[in-house]
């Protein structure tokens, strides 16, 4: 894998513990982005699709990646052509189709905050700062757009605009700025909730990958 396509993927699994800057977030912001958290909650099982697209100074696509992702809490896993992961609450597998192996670790708070796109209404409580940049369309939805910031100015994530559906306040789609102006435009392109998903979902199975080799990284 390039490097491109694996910081794409890394940004991808990487959105959705401390409060800096809590002060300056725009109360209409926090509103919506509350509302998103409690929906999410309540949603149960959420089994998403989307597409990623990373985007140049000019705005042309350097890459794209198609994916789902299934969710129950903080458990998910995430798959796209190249990559699998599992996270089961505690440990995290990251299986890379090309090599064959598996990448196996217990990550920090710090670096779950960006293992989950979906989860980016929760940013505000962990660094991020956030206004309501209004009402908007997109793809024919309307939807409420939030800006997040890092208080962090050396953070490699610079900007997330986040747009959730007026109606059931599910993420529609984030577009995130890093550091080289690089723009990764997720669309969530499904969001089906109350789904049901047994708990070995979310952990590895050696068994279904006999022969790949597992790194334990922890």
């Amino acid at each position: 894998m390039n490097k491109m396509k694996r910081i794409t993927y890394l940004l991808i699994i990487g959105i959705l513990f401390s409060i800096n800057g809590f002060s300056q977030n725009d109360k209409n912001a926090l509103d919506i982005l509350n509302k998103a958290s409690a929906a999410y909650n309540k949603a149960g099982g959420v089994k998403a699709t989307f597409t990623a697209k990373v985007l140049n100074t000019h705005g042309v696509a350097q890459s794209v990646i198609t994916g789902s992702i299934s969710l129950k809490g903080s458990k998910f896993k995430l798959v796209t052509e190249s990559m699998t992961t599992w996270f089961d609450g505690t440990n995290q597998w990251v299986y890379i189709k090309k090599n064959n192996e598996v990448n196996l670790s217990k990550p920090t708070e710090k670096e779950l905050l960006m293992v989950n796109p979906i989860n980016v209404f929760e940013l505000y409580k962990h660094g991020y700062t956030c206004k309501l940049l209004g009402d908007k369309t997109e793809g024919g939805k309307k939807v409420f757009q939030v800006e997040l910031k890092p208080s962090d100015k050396n953070e490699t994530v610079q900007n997330i605009t986040a747009s959730f559906d007026k109606t059931h306040f599910h993420p529609v789609l984030l577009s995130i700025t890093n550091k080289n102006k690089l723009v990764t435009r997720i669309t969530i392109n499904s969001y089906a909730i109350e789904q049901k998903f047994a708990e070995t979902l979310f952990v590895f199975q050696q068994k279904e990958y006999p022969n790949s080799e597992v790194i334990d990284l922890r």
